[in-house]
């Protein structure tokens, strides 16, 4: 006996991944084109922690201030700083790292220390968090990038 709910998955499945396979493929050509959807962002700014909670992720320390924030809106990548410290972050998803391998963000700002990203000695759930002076500086990367990098290493 054929069982067609199988086959059916199969086949939603198969044409998932094709559509998924297709859209990256057309996203690679000109990604990095500025007037494309894909560099479409979003800035915020904060006084307090508290002024952004339901914008900001929540291992964000409640006594930062002076924050800063780019957000990809059409994507996952994220770039933040604020007034803080890696000894504020008290947060069960926060945990010491070697940042030496974190790969750089595309997202720029003139407030973004160029390479400071390197300087990472905390991952707070996708978040790659540095230390810098008397601010922290935090980004998560675009996993959508990260793929279509990978698609493009393999060819």
């Amino acid at each position: 006996m054929i069982n067609t709910k199988r086959i059916k998955g199969s086949i939603a499945a198969s044409s998932l991944l094709l559509g998924v396979m297709l859209a990256a493929t057309a996203c690679n050509v000109d990604r990095f084109d500025d007037s494309k959807a894909y560099k479409k962002t979003e800035t915020h700014s904060f006084s307090t922690a508290t002024d952004g909670r339901q914008v900001l992720p929540d291992w964000v320390p409640p006594n930062a201030t002076a924050i800063d924030e780019i957000v990809r809106t059409t994507g996952d990548e994220r770039i933040l700083r604020m007034k803080s410290s890696t000894e504020a972050l008290d947060h069960p998803g926060c945990a010491e790292i070697d940042g030496s391998d974190v790969r750089p963000p595309s997202l720029s700002a003139s407030w973004w220390q160029s390479g400071v990203e390197s300087a990472s000695t905390v991952k707070c759930g996708d978040w790659y968090v540095a230390q810098a002076g008397e601010y922290l500086f935090a980004h998560k990367p675009e996993a959508v990038q990260f793929i279509l990098d990978q698609l493009e290493a393999d060819q």
